[in-house]
């Protein structure tokens, strides 16, 4: 889970169990607004309130960065992958 604060009230987001063209859709547990992330004509992608009180409504992103397993394993030992069965 990740915080972000809107209007002075902290949203705490949550993956809502929906992806839309293989990306996850969030969820707000303060409100249960969708937030999807969209690429703006800036060219960052931001999260984009698509359903509920906040539908309309831009987040600032969420920080994140990708890496392989093996490099991300280096650099952070004691994390765990989880697997489906």
């Amino acid at each position: 889970m990740n915080s972000r604060e809107l209007d002075g009230t902290t949203l705490t987001l949550a993956a809502s169990g929906w992806t839309y063209d293989d990306t996850f859709v969030l969820y707000d547990h303060e409100t249960g607004t969708m937030w999807f992330p969209f690429e703006g004509q800036d060219g960052v992608r931001k999260f984009h309130g698509i359903a509920g009180e906040h539908a309309g409504r831009v987040l600032d992103p969420i920080p994140f960065s990708r890496a392989l397993w093996h490099d991300w394993l280096e650099a952070h030992p004691q994390s765990a992958l989880m697997l489906r069965p």
